[in-house]
């Protein structure tokens, strides 16, 4: 576990190296859950060791490595599952990609409690305020968690690279279209960080300058 900010813990999931992230209210010491991945025993054990009280889990997308521990933690604290209705049926299929990924684990499938719809949706739980906008194109439900300046990504940007799965719902053309509207959505906002599904976060401002490989892929011809 690791704080990356006064209010955000990041967990690297060591079976798959995901990020889940743990935001936290530190008043009322309750938190969500973002992106449970395939380590639900070190997860947990930061929650306990944090002292929080859970309130919500939240998926950037439906891929097995970032909802692999929803169903241990919905039952576990009684708390609702949040993820866009566009990647239900990825949701339901994560077992058969984890066959084809050779990847030596079964996953609990959960149906979400709350399955989000169209392009932006505000949530509130506890606390805590957050936009969920639909960028599609590493998956048709794809979404960017917003918690004022902060942008959980999922798999749509990274501090480094690009690193296409090449599975059913990945739409480069529309991965580019989305990636350039993130950009101009928060074109005023210098101080808007990424805190992405795999590897390290950054200001958005650095990964427009210094991620080489993005740089390249938005400059390619669809």
């Amino acid at each position: 576990m690791e704080l990356i900010e006064s209010n955000i813990h990041s967990i690297r999931n060591r079976i798959f190296p995901s990020n889940t992230y743990i935001l936290t209210d530190e008043v009322n010491h309750s938190c969500l859950i973002i992106d449970p991945g395939m380590d639900r025993e070190q997860i947990d054990c930061a929650i306990m060791r944090l002292n929080l009280n859970p309130l919500a889990i939240i998926a950037t997308h439906g891929h097995f490595d970032h909802i692999a521990s929803a169903s241990f933690f919905k039952k576990k604290f009684n708390i609702p599952f949040y993820m866009h209705v566009a990647d239900l049926k990825l949701l339901q299929s994560v077992n058969f990609y984890m066959k084809v990924t050779k990847i030596n684990f079964t996953i609990d499938i959960i149906k979400p409690d709350y399955l989000l719809k169209g392009s932006s949706e505000i949530i509130s739980v506890g606390q805590f305020d957050l936009n969920m906008i639909n960028f599609p194109g590493h998956t048709n439900g794809s979404c960017i968690i917003q918690h004022k300046n902060r942008l959980f990504s999922g798999d749509i940007i990274y501090r480094k690279g690009m690193y296409f799965n090449n599975f059913p719902g990945e739409n480069r053309v529309k991965l580019k279209e989305s990636i350039t509207n993130i950009f101009n959505m928060f074109l005023n906002d210098i101080n808007t960080m990424i805190f992405p599904g795999h590897g390290e976060s950054a200001l958005l401002e650095h990964i427009k300058v210094h991620n080489m490989e993005l740089i390249d892929f938005l400059g390619q011809n669809s």
